[in-house]
Order: structure tokens, then C-alpha cells, then sequence
């Protein structure tokens, strides 16, 4: 009786499945954006120039089917990426925030709903999504009371230790630095819209004018209330304004005082951020 022999080759199953693994990574596909965040400036009705740091689109990745435009037609607009649901998203963030004297400002990207870009990987020490600071130094200081001329039982006025405080975020997600250009993901995210802001010290980045919006869209599924059925003729409301016509409206505001002394700032020598605090 004859007995069939048959040899498995490990190297060559794993090869296989490689394969197929980029092969399954292709079909799912992944979403991208290329996108730049640099100064610049706009005119006020008042016909007063402020300066701005805005987001601009990048050139299309083939491929992909994101689409990125500017909400507005000035020198300064924020931007609206718009993607399908079902895969991940890519934005490919270039960082021209370089200034006089040599000075430069990282920054990065949060989608404000949506965990990825870094944002919710931080790890011990800042490692891993965030980026932190030292804390300043903080020297004793006298107390002060209601009590006139109080002091302890040597004689001397009351005094106050602040204790040691520990590092302070600087970037909430992962963090590009100037010149630079990072690749930042969001695994599959969750269709509606979303504000896209920078992650990195918000209270400034932000109302300089890195802002935009995310708008993830789903398709209507069988048994699912969808969107209704294009006709062939629509109404307008306006000429070229269909009534269903949907538009993307963000609002925000422009502070010129801070503008300019943020401006002022990045373009002075010695100019750093770690500065701020001390």
C-alpha cells in the first residue's frame, strides 16, 4: 500500500498570508489628507490687517476619496475635510509655523469627538501621544491674611511653600514639529461632523486660527432611514441653491490684540514657549 508523504512549508504559508494581509488592508482602504498649517493674515471690514496661522489643503492623495476645501474665499479660511465612513483616516500634517529670528511653533491636530492623532495614547512622562513641559519653579512666597503684620511665634512674617508641581501639557495629541511632516490617524471614525482644532496649547493655536471641520459621511443602508432619493429636478430656493442643499457653518471669532501680541511673541529673539509659565 502506497503512503502519500506531504511536507508543510512555514516560510511559504507566511508569505501567503502576508499577502493576503495587504491584499485585505488595500480593499478596506485608507483615507488621506494632505494638509499644511502655516501663518498668514486677513482683513477685517474695518480694513485692519490681523495676523492669522491657518490650515491649507494639500495636494490630492491618489487613491483616496477625501476631499479637503476651504469653508471660505479670503486670505484666511478654515478648512472642511469631508470622508467616507468605514475606514481610517490619514491627514498628512506638514508644520510652517517658522517665524523671525529663527523661531518656529510645533502644533498638531485633535478632532473633538474622535479618539487618534495621539490623543488618548499618552503613557507615563507625556510618552506616547502627548507632549509636556516642566513646570516652573515656584519660590516661596508671604502669605497674606486679614490679620496686619501677622506672624508665627519667632516673630517672623507667615510664609507660604508651593509645592512641587508636575509637568504641564504642551501638545494633548502627537506633536509635528516645525518643518516637519507626520502622518496622523484616526481608526474608522464615527460618521457625523466634528471640529478639528490644534491640540497643541489650544488656548493660543486656536483662536489663531487653526480650526476646521471633519464631516464623516454614511451611506443609507437597506432598512435604514437614509437619505431620500436625488429627483431628477430639484427645487432651488436661490438661483444655483437647491433647497436641500447642505452647507458647513463654523462659527468663531477673531481677538486682535491677542492676534498681534501672539505675533509680536513668535517674531522676538530669545521667543520660547517654555518661557510662558515662568
Amino acid at each position: 500500500m502506497r503512503t502519500n508523504h506531504r511536507t508543510f512549508a512555514p516560510h511559504r504559508a507566511w508569505k501567503i498570508t502576508g499577502i493576503l494581509l495587504i491584499g485585505a488592508a488595500l480593499a478596506f482602504g485608507q483615507q488621506q489628507v494632505n494638509l499644511s498649517a502655516g501663518p498668514g493674515s486677513i482683513a477685517l471690514p474695518d480694513g485692519n490687517g490681523v495676523p492669522m496661522w491657518g490650515y491649507s489643503c494639500g495636494a490630492v492623495v491618489s487613491g483616496s476619496t477625501a476631499t479637503c476645501a476651504a469653508l471660505g474665499k479670503g486670505a484666511w479660511s478654515p478648512v472642511v475635510i469631508t470622508v467616507p465612513s468605514g475606514a481610517d483616516l490619514q491627514i498628512n500634517l506638514t508644520n510652517n509655523l517658522k517665524f523671525a529670528n529663527g523661531n518656529a511653533v510645533p502644533t498638531s491636530i485633535m478632532i473633538v469627538g474622535q479618539v487618534g492623532g495621539g490623543l488618548g495614547t499618552v503613557g507615563s512622562g507625556c510618552t506616547g501621544g502627548a507632549t509636556c513641559t516642566p513646570s516652573p519653579t515656584h519660590g516661596q512666597q508671604q502669605t497674606t491674611w486679614t490679620i496686619a503684620n501677622a506672624q508665627n511665634s519667632s516673630g517672623q512674617p507667615y510664609v507660604n511653600n508651593p509645592p512641587p508641581q508636575g509637568p504641564r501639557v504642551q501638545s494633548f495629541s502627537t506633536e509635528v514639529a516645525a518643518g516637519a511632516t507626520t502622518p496622523l490617524v484616526w481608526k474608522a471614525p464615527r460618521p457625523g461632523t466634528y471640529l478639528l482644532e490644534s491640540g497643541t496649547h489650544p488656548s493660543i493655536q486656536v483662536p489663531m486660527g487653526l480650526i476646521g471641520m471633519l464631516v464623516v459621511t454614511q451611506a443609507a443602508t437597506a432598512g435604514s432611514a437614509g437619505p431620500p432619493a436625488v429627483p431628477a429636478t430639484q427645487g432651488t430656493a436661490y438661483p444655483n441653491v437647491n433647497y436641500d442643499a447642505e452647507v458647513p457653518l463654523l462659527f468663531s471669532e477673531i481677538d486682535p490684540v491677542q492676534n498681534n501680541a501672539v505675533q509680536t511673541a513668535v517674531n522676538t529673539a530669545g521667543f520660547s514657549e517654555t518661557k510662558v509659565w515662568s
